[in-house]
């Protein structure tokens, strides 16, 4: 429950709700344009010793993460819809120094309906003292740690109040450069975020390599962030309040109807063909109303993808294959795709294996080859590998909003 993930313009809250009730909208923030103006007029008002506000947070037109809080010169406070994979409601509450910088944290999750969740922690607390961290799980027993972190914030996953209080407390050294030293609340060690600061109310912020766009007001508090340049591509907006328990009733619902919503799951193909027995797994992202391939799209040409989403995809096969024109000798690899801006493909088969799906290394490729590109009658919402078995060996197809990418394989004798 408490392990950091590694591994997502502005927009308001009844924008990113569309499913919800209209009463249930008009609780989270009145509406568009109030939320809208009450956001710009807090954007110009001055630091005060108490504040408030919330964070939507979506991807493509999915709402992922709902967050609620209150900020004093020596606390925040905070409650945090998260809906990976099904609603949960987060609580924190943070004691900082007079710099802003956290001395102790504790986080606690239930359901919607404030039932606990079973085989979960109760609460897990850090409390910061120099170069390290001691952490204490509740469970039925207390469970005991310390990391050496020095400097570290706390980082739970999604939450942008506790992200916007370490930019904050970054920024007030008036560096043009450094890092957000987070450490996840179930983490071993710390995983610094670069920043660069590229104006007086904007920042670049790199998660995992890749650029997080945040734009500031004039006291440092984020109004907006995009993060679809990054592997998790999500957008987080700024808006004047929300009313948080509503808001998990209402996606408690839905999901007790059967329209929750739709995470990305972990698959396996397998299948015999030609003799051989092929094994595939792959991460299935869906669309999310969100445009996939092409320049600005979620798998940007000139860019190798990790052909599906979280850990690298994975091929094993007991034979030895011809993929394309690639002679591929029995064993384990994985698979990584490379779309080409001229809109040619191709099928990238690596010798590496076991990594996470950014950990790309073109040293280890055993070969590409030409994947056949074709357009898709109805969109595939789901990203979906398939291997078609033949006499001889078969086909390897990718499908995934309208296209269809494929590749002849056959057995070797």
């Amino acid at each position: 429950m408490f392990q950091q993930p590694r591994g997502r313009s502005a927009i308001v809250a009844a924008r990113v709700l569309p499913a919800l009730s209209l009463a249930a909208a008009v609780a989270a923030c009145a509406s568009g344009g109030a939320a809208t103006s009450t956001t710009t007029s807090a954007a110009s008002a001055p630091t005060t010793a108490g504040e408030s506000g919330a964070f939507v947070v979506t991807l493509g037109v999915d709402t992922m993460t709902l967050e609620r809080f209150t900020r004093t010169s020596d606390r925040l406070e905070g409650d945090i819809i998260q809906r990976s994979p099904t609603t949960v409601v987060g609580h924190y509450v943070a004691s900082l120094d007079a710099a802003g910088r956290p001395t102790r944290i504790e986080y606690s999750v239930r359901r919607p309906d404030g039932s606990a969740i079973p085989n979960a922690a109760r609460s897990v607390t850090l409390t910061f003292a120099g170069d390290t961290v001691r952490r204490e799980i509740q469970r039925d027993t207390v469970i005991r740690q310390t990391v050496v972190a020095p400097n570290a914030f706390p980082n739970i996953n999604n939450s942008f109040a506790l992200y916007e209080t370490a930019l904050r407390a970054l920024r007030a050294t008036r560096a043009d450069t450094g890092a957000l030293p987070f450490l996840g609340l179930g983490a071993s060690q710390m995983q610094p975020w670069p920043v660069r600061f590229t104006g007086p109310t904007s920042a670049r912020v790199y998660y995992f390599g890749e650029p997080q766009q945040v734009t500031l007001d004039a006291q440092g508090r984020v109004l907006a962030i995009d993060g679809t340049a990054t592997t998790n591509k999500i957008r987080v907006a700024r808006v004047a309040s929300l009313d948080i328990p509503a808001l998990a009733q209402a996606f408690a619902a839905r999901e007790a109807a059967g329209a929750g919503l739709g995470q990305t799951t972990r698959d396996t193909v397998r299948a015999t063909a030609g003799g051989a027995t092929l094994w595939v797994d792959y991460g299935r992202p869906l669309t999310r109303g969100r445009q996939i391939f092409g320049a600005g799209g979620v798998v940007p040409p000139g860019q190798v993808w990790r052909t599906g989403a979280n850990e690298a995809t994975q091929l094993r096969t007991d034979k030895a294959l011809t993929i394309g024109n690639l002679e591929v000798p029995a064993g384990a690899y994985t698979l990584w795709t490379l779309p080409d801006p001229d809109g040619t493909w191709k099928l990238i088969v690596n010798k590496n294996t076991g990594q996470w799906g950014t950990d790309y290394r073109a040293d280890q490729d055993l070969g590409r080859v030409d994947l056949k590109v074709e357009p898709l009658a109805s969109p595939v919402q789901r990203f979906t590998i398939g291997v078609e078995p033949g006499a001889q060996g078969g086909v390897l197809a990718l499908t995934w909003d309208r296209t269809r990418l494929s590749v002849p394989f056959t057995v070797k004798p």
